[in-house]
């Protein structure tokens, strides 16, 4: 009596596929639950290293600016830190008698990150700026001290390097500015030197101190270099502004992290929830299987809780097995389905705990369903309530009306402001995939409504037809899994994809219209003039843009060479129309703006003679007006070059021609895409997840295939020696797995675009700027998709008719 159950464990190998299935069931629901909480980890590292890259890297730590204070003390200050700038206040020092503006200043090896013009040495180094307008050479002595000139400089300009990003403000000038506002830095080799200067310098001193540390990777690491660096900075007790840009950069990446995590939630609970009835599908099959021997200890004394405990004791190692395996496919995996791969300290260990309470879960829904099946299938209750009875689809239906009232009156957040986080609507944000579950729910019900009448079906003029409604009538639970897998499956990459992507495109493609091309500079209206010609390197990737109050001055033979535009045909196109003929100046009307005759300051009378939706810069609402329909240019606001190269790029060739500019704008960073990363990281899982139901599916449809091996060996050796040609059999078994493939690849796909289409203009981390997300083309997806389905249906007929082929007659028949 007791041989039966101490031989469960290795009875296990008797049924490797069984096996198998188990294994791979929690593997899958091990990654599952593995990959979300590893996902929420990276997600929270990924925004600080997001929030890190637009930080200057020497203000990561907490540090102290001052100003107005007397240089002696200024300079006893900078002492306090290992990177301690002191700057003195603008006046003219004299080196010729040629007085101009200008500042001194020191800062620990400032001289090895400035570019030699002319000399070198361990003197004052002068600005080229100020040496051309005072005339200062090598050599020159500075008037009212012993320090001389020993090396002219490139002024800095931006975008400075890292190592100069905390002091842009005052080594970089504002060659707009009025006189004496802004200047460059004459700097000094040693802080000694400062000493030396004449006394109208020795007041309003300013001092910057910095902690250089090393970038942190993961929330707890930030947090302890906060920590200890605002407990430094109190310690130093110095009556300075304390400046912590990295709190700021700590709360944003953890809201991100809530916001992921809060959003997975639904979603992981949904596929723990598949999973486990994958293992209850096991649970039967194995029961299906072990009939004869659990009849036998039923017969024996054995009740039902006992008996499911066997089942426990035969699949039990393989559910933790697969569970572990689970957790170390997420660990591995995760570069292909995180946005990064610093975890947080202890993140493994909490994923463990999960993959374990998934298993403890699993081995209980083995318990249970064992039990269930035997009681069912010995005492011969009847049963007098079904599950399936219960209309879900409807409650799942209900459910995403109300999901869609929250997301057309809330949009992606409950509190969408431009200075923080949205605020992720859970509720919300599932909208898409409840759809796509209430679509999967009904096609299953009609599906089953179907099969069930398909008897009344006769096609035996296509007997490969036949005999695949016959076989897909004679298993309609498998069936009716499969397709809903395959639906949710399909639903949820197509659903996550678009939404990643439409949210990558938004970010561009608002960047771009805020910025108005890739990169834009403010320069002098003597370029506006024709005083000073553009470089050569900016000709075809470089246009001229004037600013005044609502409306834009353009170029229309350049604008499109440089702006971020849609169809840049239409566009010179109707530029091209703007055309000055008298007093008044056409003017194409952007969205919102009014169709009247209107007067901007500085330009003549605007007329609208043509129109279009939005525009860069403008957004929705303005005019834009030829060039050459303003006679009065230094009347414009301000005069700005729009390019399509680089910041860097577009900079270093107005350096290079000696231009002056301020005011700089690189569409990479001048808006925070964290929001919109956020929803492309959460909807990213959400396609990773519908890869794992894919896999699911196709299991689900091989062991659905192998179980009936038998069957299909018996009707297709019969009808092979009935005269049917092998080619009809082939056929007729891929008509069959062909069937639930498109009708899940259909449905799914259905389902998932008209809910992403719906769906994406409102999941809008940004809705003040132009254009709003759209949904993106999501045909290769659906060619991947597809290929794939035909890959899973030929595997699938070839393992049904492998049984034909290798089956022995006469063993069929006994």
């Amino acid at each position: 009596m007791q041989l039966p159950w101490r031989a469960a464990p290795g009875a296990a190998l008797s049924s490797p596929l069984t096996l198998l299935v188990s294994i791979a069931t929690t593997l899958l629901l091990g990654f599952v639950v593995a990959a979300a909480v590893l996902h929420s980890s990276s997600a929270g590292s990924a925004a600080l290293a997001y929030q890190q890259d637009r930080i200057c890297p020497q203000s990561l730590h907490p540090s102290l600016d001052g100003g107005a204070l007397p240089l002696s003390t200024a300079v006893a200050m900078s002492s306090h830190s290992p990177l301690g700038a002191v700057y003195t206040r603008i006046g003219r020092p004299d080196f010729n008698g040629l007085a101009t503006y200008g500042r001194f200043g020191y800062r620990p090896d400032a001289l090895a990150h400035l570019t030699v013009v002319e000399g070198g040495g361990t003197g004052l180094w002068v600005p080229r700026t100020i040496a051309t307008a005072a005339r200062v050479k090598v050599g020159d002595r500075l008037t009212g001290s012993s320090l001389v000139v020993s090396a002219i400089y490139a002024d800095l300009a931006h975008p400075v390097s890292g190592w100069w990003c905390s002091e842009s403000k005052t080594v970089v000038p504002n060659p707009l500015g009025g006189d004496g506002d802004s200047t460059s830095v004459i700097w000094v080799p040693r802080v000694s030197d400062l000493a030396s200067l004449p006394p109208e310098f020795s007041s309003g001193a300013s001092v910057s101190l910095r902690f250089p540390t090393e970038p942190v990777s993961t929330l707890a690491e930030a947090e302890a270099l906060r920590d200890r660096g605002n407990a430094l900075i109190t310690s130093l007790g110095l009556p300075l502004t304390r400046a912590d840009v990295l709190s700021s950069a700590i709360t944003a990446a953890r809201t991100s992290q809530r916001n992921v995590s809060s959003a997975l939630l639904p979603l992981v609970i949904i596929s723990v929830l598949v999973g486990l009835a994958g293992v209850g599908t096991v649970t039967v099959q194995w029961a299906q299987r072990r009939h004869s021997e659990l009849r036998l200890l039923w017969v024996r004394g054995a009740g039902p809780l006992a008996l499911g405990f066997r089942g426990v004791l035969e699949l039990g190692l393989p559910l933790v097995l697969g569970g572990l395996l689970g957790l170390v496919a997420a660990r591995l995996l995760l570069p292909s389905y995180a946005p990064g791969v610093a975890l947080a300290p202890g993140t493994l260990w909490v994923a463990l705990g999960f993959v374990l309470a998934v298993v403890v879960a699993s081995l209980a829904v083995t318990v249970l369903v064992a039990c269930w099946r035997t009681h069912r299938t010995f005492q011969r209750r009847a049963r007098s309530w079904r599950l399936s009875v219960v209309p879900w689809e409807l409650v799942v239906a209900g459910l995403a009306v109300l999901a869609w009232v929250r997301l057309s009156r809330n949009g992606l957040g409950t509190a969408v402001k431009s200075s923080e986080l949205p605020r992720i609507d859970v509720a919300a944000l599932t909208f898409p995939l409840l759809v796509v579950l209430a679509a999967a729910l009904l096609a299953t019900r009609l599906l089953r409504w179907s099969l069930a009448w398909s008897h009344r079906v006769r096609w035996w003029q296509v007997p490969a037809a036949q005999l695949a409604v016959r076989r897909l009538a004679a298993a309609v639970g498998p069936v009716t899994g499969v397709v809903l897998v395959g639906v949710l499956a399909v639903g949820t990459i197509a659903v996550g994809s678009a939404v990643a992507g439409a949210q990558k495109s938004a970010l561009d493609s608002k960047s771009g219209v805020f910025v108005g091309a890739n990169s834009t500079v403010q320069v002098p209206q003597d370029i506006a003039l024709g005083r000073v010609a553009l470089p050569s390197s900016l000709r075809g990737t470089t246009t001229l843009v004037g600013v005044s109050t609502g409306a834009l001055i353009v170029d229309p033979a350049t604008f499109t060479d440089a702006a971020v535009v849609d169809d840049a045909a239409a566009v010179r196109s109707l530029l091209a129309g703007l055309r000055r003929t008298g007093e008044v100046a056409p003017a194409l009307r952007i969205g919102r703006a009014s169709n009247q005759e209107v007067q901007i300051p500085g330009l003549p009378l605007v007329k609208p003679v043509s129109w279009l939706p939005s525009f860069p810069k403008l957004g929705t609402r303005g005019y834009v007006v030829a060039r050459e329909s303003v006679p009065g240019v230094d009347q414009v606001g301000s005069w700005h070059l729009w390019s399509s190269l680089p910041l860097a790029e577009l900079t270093s060739s107005l350096q290079a021609a000696g231009i002056h500019y301020t005011n700089v704008a690189d569409r990479a960073r001048v808006l925070d895409g964290l929001p919109f990363l956020t929803v492309e990281w959460t909807f990213g899982f959400v396609a990773a997840i519908g890869v794992v139901l894919a896999v699911v599916a196709a299991v689900a449809l091989l062991l659905a295939i192998e179980v009936r091996r038998r069957q299909n060996a018996v009707s297709g050796a019969l009808s092979t020696r009935m005269g049917m040609r092998p080619s009809v059999l082939w056929t007729s078994h891929l008509l069959e797995v062909g069937a639930l493939a498109l009708v899940a690849l259909a449905i799914g796909a259905v389902a998932s675009f008209v809910s992403a289409g719906f769906a994406v203009p409102r999941l809008d981390p940004a809705p003040w700027l132009n254009p709003a997300p759209m949904l993106p083309d999501l045909t290769p997806l659906l060619g991947s998709m597809v290929l794939c389905g035909l890959v899973v249906v030929v595997v699938a007929a070839w393992l049904a008719l492998r049984g034909v082929r290798t089956a022995r007659m006469g063993e069929l028949l006994r």
